[in-house]
């Protein structure tokens, strides 16, 4: 995962402000996953969950707030395939949040001994929801880049 984060990172970045931020957020977003589900180590403390669940949920929300609404713009602005893209698109990472913001509260608080026992299990499935988000997300990018062609290729 952390390898296609970096080719996507270096195909978009410098298009745009926010969403350099965007994907850099993302990248140390999956390091700092990667460093708690690491299976050779004891169980993280609560500071590290909390603090990652505080990066979780910045994460989802800069997507909502500073991308998807950028992206839905413009595809509302957009006929045909890419209205229908995002009309795809959109309800699948609304589903994906739910469950990113599911992890969160379970374990931004202080969570106890039996909570703790589902962690790997919960860990793991949020890996699964980090991939399907990373790949709906660079779909509504890549759309994105073809609706601005689109839009530059237009006569004024």
């Amino acid at each position: 995962m952390l390898r296609k984060i970096e080719k996507t990172k270096e195909q978009w970045s410098g298009k745009h402000q926010a969403l350099d931020s965007f994907l850099n957020a993302r990248q140390s977003l999956l390091v700092d996953y990667i460093h708690l589900s690491d299976k050779h180590k004891t169980l993280p403390s609560q500071e590290e969950l909390q603090e990652f669940c505080g990066q979780l949920v910045d994460y989802v929300s800069a997507g909502h707030f500073e991308i998807y609404d950028y992206v839905l713009a413009a595809y509302e602005a957009a006929q045909g395939d890419a209205r229908l893209m995002a009309e795809r698109i959109y309800p699948s990472i609304k589903e994906n949040t739910e469950e990113a913001l599911y992890f969160h509260d379970k374990y931004a608080e202080a969570a106890d001994e039996e909570t703790l026992l589902e962690l790997d299990q919960d860990l793991n499935r949020l890996g699964e929801v980090l991939e399907e988000r990373f790949e709906l997300e660079d779909k509504m990018v890549s759309a994105l880049n073809l609706l601005a062609r689109l839009d530059n290729q237009q006569p004024a």
